[in-house]
């Protein structure tokens, strides 16, 4: 009986599952070679040159029926759970401040839905924020000749830093001569 890996991409973190299976493997899979030559695709090491701290995991089954309970007695998602865990156990033997665990729990246990939301408020604040800006930028380029030399130097400013995510910005840059298209 041959074992079959099964991968589990986190933020953070990349996890391997081994699985006992009751069919044999005919053809090795990309995963089983790169596992094999000790490669987890080539993300593995970009992985590391980008993330110093990012590693690969290999859970005995017992454990990651462990993490899924506790995934789901928190509502908390795969990274959540297992920074979760590495939190209580440095507390606990002693490695870490009782002010550093803390600020690490509150943040491993926020309810995935809640992480959700907050992202989506994000989102929605920016977008706003963006209208604005487009919004503005039309008003300064109506309003171009008769702005003051130090007005137009403040929103060529802002223009050349919003160019690529704001159309309006291109016209404020065409008016002060910087863009040519």
């Amino acid at each position: 009986m041959r074992k079959k890996k099964n991968v589990f991409i986190i933020k953070m973190t990349v996890v391997c599952l081994t699985v006992k299976s009751s069919f044999p493997l005919s053809q090795p899979t990309q995963l089983h070679r790169s596992l094999k030559n000790q490669t987890a695709f080539s993300e593995r090491n970009t992985m590391s040159e980008e993330r110093p701290n990012a590693h690969m995991i290999f859970f005995p089954t017992e454990l990651y029926m462990g993490l899924i309970k506790k995934m789901a007695a928190y509502e908390i998602g795969k990274s959540a759970a297992i920074l979760d865990c590495l939190n209580e156990s440095l507390f606990r033997e002693g490695f870490i401040n009782a002010e550093t665990y803390e600020k690490f729990r509150s943040q491993y246990r926020k309810k995935l839905v809640d992480v959700v939301k907050e992202k989506e408020k994000a989102t929605v604040k920016e977008q706003r924020d963006i209208e604005k800006l487009q919004k503005l930028f039309v008003m300064v380029s109506e309003q171009w000749d008769t702005l003051q030399p130090k007005a137009r130097q403040y929103h060529v400013k802002k223009a050349i830093e919003l160019k690529d995510l704001i159309p309006e910005a291109k016209e404020i840059l065409r008016k002060a001569g910087i863009l040519n298209e």
